[in-house]
């Protein structure tokens, strides 16, 4: 049988392979850490929606509370009218009142919304 000559792999190959090696090595890692920075981002962002939904929805109940409050003062103040033009002038109060109550509930919701949007300014 013939011996096998042994083969000896050239030191510049070696090193060209260990230089593959590192640069895939290196890539991977800024890919892993670019994936790290993206998902750290996008969960403070759903934190930030979440907080933003959880104050519109507090918000909104409050308004409601408000209203519901509103109609119930206004049906107690129409229950004790006398006569028809105090009712007549309830009514028109009342109206007015909730005219201006409901332009600043919508007010705030738009400014809640306005903060909350992903376009606004300072989120990029």
């Amino acid at each position: 049988m013939a011996d096998n000559p042994k083969l000896d792999v050239p030191p510049e190959l070696r090193a060209i392979a260990e230089q593959g090696v590192g640069q895939a090595r290196a890539a991977i890692d800024g890919f892993l850490t670019a994936a790290h920075k993206a998902l750290d981002d996008a969960s403070r962002k759903v934190d930030a929606a979440h907080g933003n939904a959880r104050d519109i929805g507090r918000t909104t109940l409050d308004f409601a509370e408000a209203n519901i409050a509103a109609g119930f003062d206004f049906a107690s103040r129409l229950a004790k009218a006398t006569t028809v033009d105090e009712w007549t002038r309830l009514h028109a109060d009342y109206v007015k009142e909730q005219a201006a109550r409901l332009t600043e509930q919508a007010k705030a919701i738009g400014q809640h919304a306005s903060a909350a949007s992903p376009f606004a300014k300072g989120d990029k």
